[in-house]
């Protein structure tokens, strides 16, 4: 889902169908079960713990992905082909609360590196 809706070339309508995915797989998550009790080295409880955090990171990137209306770097939305840095000259700051992905923000540092459009 995330290669496909949410990778290099993204849309609204993509982006969208993709964070509903996420958020149906991060529901069904909540009756996934361990199915080795074993206690030492199980990988069945590492592999749902390493799933539970995969899918909330791809739902942080899809929402975040999806309220940012530009395009930056190498990300392509098809919607919005041109970067807009008065509006999206700084970095997402996302946090996870249960099922609510808030977002906030924070300037960019450009004493160093003006920023330009890539040329290719």
């Amino acid at each position: 889902m995330m290669m496909e809706k949410v990778g290099i070339y993204r849309n609204e309508s993509d982006m969208a169908r993709a964070v509903k995915t996420i958020q149906d797989l991060r529901d069904r998550y909540g009756k996934v079960r361990v199915q080795d009790a074993g206690k030492p080295f199980n990988t069945d409880l590492l592999e749902l713990i390493e799933l539970k955090n995969l899918l909330d990171l791809a739902l942080i990137t899809g929402v975040s992905a999806l309220n940012r209306k530009e395009s930056r770097g190498a990300h392509s939305r098809q919607d919005f082909p041109d970067r807009d840095d008065d509006n999206w000259l700084k970095h997402t700051l996302a946090t996870l609360e249960g099922n609510q992905v808030n977002l906030a923000y924070k300037p960019v540092d450009t004493s160093i590196w003006e920023p330009k459009p890539r040329a290719y």
